[in-house]
């Protein structure tokens, strides 16, 4: 299955070689899920992130889809 993957921020620099300035299509396993992804591009899971699929909070635990496009975020502070 294909799934896009989007790194923000300082999560870009994990990003696979040949890769857009913060995308790649990666071809993924049936049930692949988003803990396995980052595992592969070697993004360390004790990093806070935030992790959206197709928009919505996920776990890392949650199975993927073909199609999904996973986006991985620093945490956001403001005021």
């Amino acid at each position: 299955m294909r799934v896009e993957v989007k790194l923000f921020a300082n999560f870009r620099e994990y990003l696979p070689p040949g890769s857009g300035s913060y995308t790649r299509l990666l071809d993924l396993a049936e049930g692949t899920t988003i803990r396995e992804v980052l595992e592969n591009l070697k993004v360390p899971l004790s990093m806070p992130m935030i992790l959206l699929v197709n928009g919505v909070y996920k776990q890392a635990d949650e199975a993927l889809q073909a199609g999904d496009v996973l986006s991985v975020f620093p945490p956001v502070a403001g005021g």
